[in-house]
């Protein structure tokens, strides 16, 4: 199994067509001709790392006081990803930096009446030490989010839809960028360690800018393990549980997960994936093809979110 490359570039006819056969039998493809310039990526991942860089006590000023609120700085192995479905594997090798929504909110916070909306978009929390880093990871959320609503476009289309048909659903989105950092390993990693767990992504779409560190390995339908590389400028594009449930099955949520790769995780690596979610209030109902059922009851987007969200944190690291 290998992860398709698409160019964005060519009519969105054909790119539909290979996005339908990516998804329906990988799950992950990696897409060029995405207009997100190099430059803005680069300054995003300098960024990223100098925050990494900081001394913890810079770091943990951004830190929730509550290990339930989404946003904010993670602590090392403050995470199993495993867990979110329904694993045991130890806690996840990584620090993070989480930033969810960078603009104002669709109404006010005081508007709305549920806890779990007002966390996907509560504020996001910078640290002070490094000025330069909210603008720039910023704008790099803002790139994402544009990239994504032209995804769904193309999404769209590849199901036979009118271009605009996922607008409605996407239009108020609550997504979150996520600055991953795997530090270097002093000692080698605990036995079924991971730098990050195997999991499926939540949401509609994840996009990910791969660095130089290997790791990242996606589950082929026979159960193998499989490298994910990409070709310089590329950015890997997978599905979430919530597309394929959208999708009635008919795409896949392709299990992956971030090992310590042979050197024993000798070198970072940094990473950071942007996960996109459907509107809060979104009720996703199955697309169905003509002649066929409904393989999944309705749902409402931040429910599904919030709920694996939290089925991730650990106790205290």
């Amino acid at each position: 199994m290998s992860v398709p490359l698409i160019d964005l570039r060519r009519p969105i006819g054909e790119v539909g067509t290979a996005v339908d056969t990516a998804c329906r039998e990988v799950g992950f493809f990696s897409v060029v001709g995405h207009g997100v310039p190099e430059e803005l990526i680069a300054e995003a991942h300098r960024l990223a790392l100098a925050f990494f860089d900081l001394p913890l006590v810079d770091r943990a000023e951004a830190e929730p006081d509550d290990v339930s609120y989404p946003y904010g700085y993670r602590p090392f192995s403050a995470e199993a990803l495993n867990r979110s479905i329904g694993g045991v594997a130890p806690a996840d090798l990584k620090e993070t930096m989480n930033i969810g929504p960078v603009h104002a909110p669709p109404r006010p916070l005081a508007d709305m009446t549920d806890p779990d909306e007002r966390a996907v978009y509560a504020p996001n929390l910078w640290p002070s030490a490094l000025l330069a880093f909210r603008p720039a990871i910023e704008a790099y959320y803002d790139a994402m989010s544009s990239l994504s609503s032209r995804l769904m476009s193309v999404f769209a289309v590849a199901l036979d839809l009118d271009p605009g048909w996922f607008d409605p659903f996407v239009d108020r989105h609550g997504s979150a960028l996520r600055l991953a950092h795997y530090p270097a390993l002093a000692e080698p990693a605990p036995p079924g360690s991971f730098r990050a767990g195997a999991h499926t992504d939540y949401g509609t779409l994840t996009i990910l800018r791969l660095d130089d560190e290997p790791g990242l390995q996606v589950e082929s339908p026979t159960g193998e393990w499989v490298d994910v590389d990409a070709p310089d400028g590329a950015l890997v594009i997978n599905l979430g549980d919530l597309m394929q449930r959208w999708t009635n099955d008919r795409w896949r949520s392709t299990m992956h997960r971030v090992v310590v790769p042979p050197d024993g995780g000798a070198r970072r690596r940094l990473t950071m994936p942007f996960f996109h979610n459907a509107n809060w209030d979104a009720r996703v109902e199955c697309i169905v093809e003509p002649g066929g059922r409904a393989l999944h009851d309705p749902v409402l987007a931040g429910a599904h979110l919030l709920a694996k969200f939290r089925s991730t944190v650990t106790e205290s690291p």
